[in-house]
């Protein structure tokens, strides 16, 4: 899941793993019996695995998102620095980006 999030080296699997991997079992040590509890009480038989699929669809969303979220934040912590501006000069964002000042409207062909 980490690889489908965006990590893409094996230290930001590892490092997404070890973030994320508690935090998703607490959250389906909390909610499995309260689901189940659920659907035992207010589903028929046939529904059930419909309703777990959805909440497991919808939790797993969820702390994918986040755990993408955080990750991404720390990345750019590590590159901006904690006031949110690139450590090497320009605040407007990666040179790369922008063509170098000497060239004109149009690129040469």
């Amino acid at each position: 899941m980490a690889l489908i999030a965006g990590a893409q080296t094996v230290h930001n699997v590892r490092a997404t793993v070890r973030v994320g991997f508690w935090k998703v079992m607490r959250v389906s040590w909390i909610t499995s019996p309260i689901c189940l509890a659920f659907a035992q009480k207010f589903l028929p038989e046939h529904a059930w695995v419909p309703f777990f699929n959805l909440v497991s669809f919808v939790i797993g969303t969820y702390i994918n998102t986040i755990t993408k979220k955080k990750r991404l934040h720390a990345l750019r912590k590590k590159h901006f620095g904690d006031g949110g501006r690139p450590t090497g000069g320009s605040a407007i964002g990666r040179p790369e980006d922008y063509p170098p000042p000497h060239m004109g409207p149009n690129p040469p062909y």
